[in-house]
C-alpha cells in the first residue's frame, strides 16, 4: 500500500439524505443545508475558504457528505466526527454552529 497525504486534520461526516431533507434550516436566515453552513462556520473560525476537497494547504477540517446512515431524525440530520466514531449526533434544525464546530472538531494549538 501506498501512503497518502491528507492536509485534514479533522474529517467531519454528514448524513446527505437528513441535510436533503431539511432543505435548509441553518446559518444566517436558516437557508443553508447543514454540510454547507459547517464548511462556512469552520472557514469563519480558521479564517480562511475550507474546500470541501482541498487543493492547498490549511484547510484542516474535512465535512464530507455520505450515504444515508439509517437513523433519520426527525428535524435533524445526523453527524459523525471521524475523531470520535462511536459519537453520533443528531443536530437539530437551527442548532449553534460556532458550538457545533467547536464540539465535532477543537481548534488546535497553534493552527
Amino acid at each position: 500500500m501506498k501512503p497518502i497525504r491528507s492536509d485534514w486534520t479533522d474529517v467531519v461526516l454528514v448524513c446527505r439524505k437528513c441535510a436533503k431533507k431539511l432543505d435548509g434550516g441553518f446559518g444566517p436566515g436558516e437557508e443553508q443545508t447543514l454540510p454547507k453552513a459547517l464548511r462556512a462556520a469552520i472557514s469563519r473560525r480558521e479564517g480562511g475558504k475550507v474546500m470541501k476537497k482541498p487543493r492547498r494547504k490549511g484547510a484542516r477540517v474535512a465535512v464530507i457528505e455520505v450515504p444515508c446512515l439509517d437513523i433519520c431524525p426527525k428535524n435533524a440530520v445526523i453527524v459523525i466526527p471521524a475523531g470520535t466514531p462511536g459519537s453520533w449526533r443528531s443536530v437539530p434544525r437551527g442548532a449553534d454552529l460556532d458550538a457545533l464546530v467547536n464540539d465535532l472538531a477543537p481548534a488546535r494549538e497553534g493552527a
